[in-house]
């Protein structure tokens, strides 16, 4: 996997990592979105919590421009 972006569960503590990918498609979908904040899903795991980036200095600079990435080796 490339780039992601880390997301933890609010309620479970769940970790899981987005690929830049799947953000930069949920930019172009809900641009409205960015002026809000970062993406937030529901957890798969619980199924009660909000998954939210784990990372808060990770900046979204616009339509799929993200700064301070994780990058895997």
């Amino acid at each position: 996997m490339g780039n992601g972006v880390s997301y933890v569960c609010s309620n479970c503590g769940a970790e899981e990592k987005i690929p830049v990918e799947v953000l930069e498609e949920l930019d172009e979908l809900y641009p409205e979105q960015l002026i809000l904040g970062g993406h937030q899903f529901e957890c798969e795991k619980c199924e009660l919590g909000i998954m939210k980036e784990k990372d808060s200095s990770t900046i979204v600079k616009g339509y799929g421009l993200f700064e301070g990435i994780e990058k895997d080796s």
